[in-house]
């Protein structure tokens, strides 16, 4: 990929090869600019940018939030504690 193009360092003695090239890559680049500009509208439109539970985070209040992250916090806690047993009972089982 050239980091600059021919008509941008003004250059145009270049060879015809190079100017396909340069065009190419320019066009490919406008064409996947424009491919990602309507995948990103149609997946707003479809609402698939959202969160997968946004109708009941959008009207939880202050005091909820706070509740669910704490419990989520001691989940994350429990899940480590657990992963951390299995590897010493995995250790156990290779020493032995």
């Amino acid at each position: 990929i050239p980091k600059k193009y021919y008509w941008e360092a003004e250059n145009y003695g270049v060879s015809m090869r190079t100017k396909i090239w340069h065009r190419t890559i320019q066009s490919m680049g406008i064409t996947l600019r424009c491919a990602e500009k309507m995948g990103e509208t149609c997946a707003n439109i479809l609402g698939l940018n959202s969160s997968r539970y946004h109708y009941v985070t959008d009207f939880m209040t202050d005091e909820e939030w706070s509740e669910a992250q704490k419990i989520a916090e001691e989940a994350k806690v429990k899940r480590r504690a657990f992963l951390e047993e299995q590897e010493q009972q995995k250790s156990k089982i290779n020493v032995v």
